[in-house]
């Protein structure tokens, strides 16, 4: 067509251009009356996928929801199930645990009552030595008295004796002075002795 242009502004149409012209126009016109219902063709399987398309996308959309109903039901049961295991060993484990407490505070009592025991029996047996203690500590004391009361009772046999004699020396005052006396001599022997 190009070409014919070309042509026919150098020279004029002969009545063979024009016929060719005209059935070329015709073979395009033709061309896009084709090319026009092959769009509509194409459209029309366009429409066509399109609605293909979007029906199965709706049935996995449905076909998506059922598993994702199944998914959640089925993780439902097994949260429901794990809760119940976990009560479950919570359970257990309070109540081991209260037995555990209970045979500990059993066992402490045990223990505290042995420990008592043993406490009292110690006490008895460190009263027991200390009043045995006591005993002989009483029982020396008593020794070392008698000795002292022995010994003073042989010092004041002397002395009376002496005294006897000198007697006659003194008067009554002068015995009760030197009585006196010998009073305090003796206490302070005996406290130092003691002491």
């Amino acid at each position: 067509m190009q070409e014919i242009k070309k042509d026919s502004l150098d020279e004029h149409l002969t009545q063979k251009d024009i016929v060719q012209l005209l059935l070329h126009n015709a073979q395009h016109m033709v061309t896009r009356e084709e090319l026009k219902s092959d769009i509509k063709e194409l459209k029309d399987d366009l429409k066509h996928d399109i609605l293909n398309v979007e029906d199965k996308i709706s049935k996995i959309e449905a076909s998506l929801k059922q598993d994702v109903s199944k998914v959640e039901t089925s993780l439902k049961q097994d949260i429901s199930k794990v809760e119940t295991s976990l009560k479950q060993d919570i359970s257990k484990v309070e109540t081991s645990l209260k037995q555990d407490i209970s045979k500990v505070e059993t066992s402490l009592k045990q223990d505290i009552s042995k420990v008592e025991i043993a406490l009292k029996q110690d006490i008895s047996k460190v009263e027991i030595a200390l009043k045995q203690d006591i005993s002989k500590v009483e029982a020396s004391l008593k020794q070392d008295i008698s000795k002292v009361e022995t010994s003073l009772k042989q010092d004041i046999s002397k002395i009376e004796d002496r005294l006897s004699k000198v007697s006659d020396k003194f008067d009554k005052v002068q015995w009760l002075i030197v009585a006196t006396l010998l009073t305090v001599v003796f206490k302070d022997y005996l406290i130092a002795y003691f002491q």
